[in-house]
């Protein structure tokens, strides 16, 4: 009868520890994430944007860095954003991560700042791209759609925030 509690007990607590968010602790024990080499770019007169960058962090084997990118399409090449990489859109050479870039509330009527986030082994990690980072060329003034968006803001940064921890 005692080992059937303990079963049931230790199932309890394995489903509690699934659903529970990580203590600072353990978030900082994954963290920071250090990027290189980030380049996210939307050419002229094209509806695509490509996203680049290199990850390492203490879980992680630091040699070589994890590689990641995305290609991404905006639907028109007028777009005065960099595109939005959904959940699963962007890729890694490392299973073990995974990550995201949007604009929230309404880019395509306002430039806000950009979200980054980047999940490694389920730790999320975020960095706010300020707007100004993000830079927007009209190439020709005639032509709205000819126009070139990429990110100038710096190519190496920590992720340092980490929303999950208590």
């Amino acid at each position: 009868m005692k080992s059937i509690f303990s079963l049931a007990a230790a199932a309890a607590l394995v489903g509690l520890s699934n659903s529970t968010p990580l203590p600072d602790a353990t978030a900082a024990a994954h963290g920071p994430y250090h990027i290189s080499g980030f380049f996210a770019s939307k050419p002229h007169l094209s509806s695509g944007c490509r996203f680049e960058f290199n990850l390492t962090s203490p879980t992680l084997p630091s040699t070589p860095p994890v590689y990641c990118w995305a290609s991404v399409e905006l639907g028109f090449s007028g777009a005065t954003w960099l595109g939005y990489v959904y959940q699963g859109l962007g890729h890694c050479d490392n299973e073990r991560v995974d990550w995201t870039f949007n604009h929230p509330r309404g880019a395509e009527t306002d430039r806000n700042d950009a979200v980054f986030n980047v999940t490694v082994d389920g730790v999320l990690g975020t960095y706010r791209v300020p707007k100004e980072d993000i830079y927007v060329n009209l190439n020709d003034e005639g032509n709205p759609f000819d126009n070139d968006v990429s990110y100038s803001g710096p190519r190496e940064f920590e992720i340092v925030d980490f929303p999950g921890g208590n």
